[in-house]
């Protein structure tokens, strides 16, 4: 994703000298303007892991390659980047945190969907009206902003009216209804949140759904469906050997 990849400063990464290990993982973390934890590692000798975020690449002990893609164990067909990416996600919705998201909570939670929500998307508004069903299957409901049109358009405003609303859950199912939320003045750092950690995924689409194991979910769901997949990516699978 080019965004992501306009982080770095290639030009400073051609020279790293020859270094050991550690060392070589804090050098990376200092041209690359991460934290050192950041940096450990890969699976493959000479490569290193960076987490990006949610996201994760890979860079040369060099630093003069950034590879993007998933590494894949042949000897049992395990996906060890997504399992990294997963985890990745999983961190950065904890440090955006609950306080700014608007969150719906079934008394006896089974599973918990993060949503990156758009008040002008059809799916959207559709995945709103399923609310009540999902609540009564378990399924808890953490909404973030992501108005896809941008800073400062109107999809933006509405996510803005929403989440500055004292009731933020009754202003979001009205404004999924289509009803106008009045514009009100607060800190807009909850909706930047979740714009900047869509941005930083990659994604342009919505709603985009994630599970209590930082999972994508391509897109909208029937509450069936989703209540499904949800039971099955919960249960532990069999090995095929």
């Amino acid at each position: 994703m080019q965004r992501w990849l306009g982080l770095f400063a290639f030009s400073a990464l051609f020279a790293l000298p020859a270094l050991a290990g550690d060392d070589v993982a804090a050098q990376l973390a200092a041209k690359l303007g991460v934290k050192p934890q950041a940096v450990t590692a890969g699976p493959i000798p000479g490569l290193y892991s960076v987490v990006l975020g949610p996201e994760v690449a890979y860079v040369t002990a060099d630093g003069r390659y950034l590879l993007k893609g998933d590494i894949i164990d042949r000897t049992d067909g395990k996906n060890l980047t997504a399992e990294q990416r997963d985890t990745a996600r999983l961190a950065s919705l904890a440090s955006i945190g609950e306080d700014n998201m608007i969150v719906f909570t079934p008394p006896h939670p089974k599973h918990v969907l993060t949503v990156l929500t758009d008040i002008d998307c059809g799916y959207c508004r559709q995945l709103a009206e399923d609310m009540p069903q999902l609540l009564s299957d378990g399924v808890e409901l953490r909404y973030l902003a992501f108005p896809r049109t941008g800073i400062g358009s109107p999809s933006w405003d509405k996510a803005v009216a929403v989440w500055c609303a004292k009731n933020r859950q009754v202003a979001y199912q009205y404004a999924m209804r289509g009803q106008d939320i009045p514009a009100g003045k607060c800190n807009v750092a909850p909706v930047l949140a979740g714009y900047e950690f869509a941005q930083k995924l990659g994604v342009e689409g919505t709603p985009v759904i994630i599970n209590e194991f930082g999972q994508l979910i391509d897109g909208y769901l029937p509450p069936p469906q989703l209540v499904k997949l949800l039971d099955e990516q919960s249960t532990p699978q069999e090995q095929p050997y």
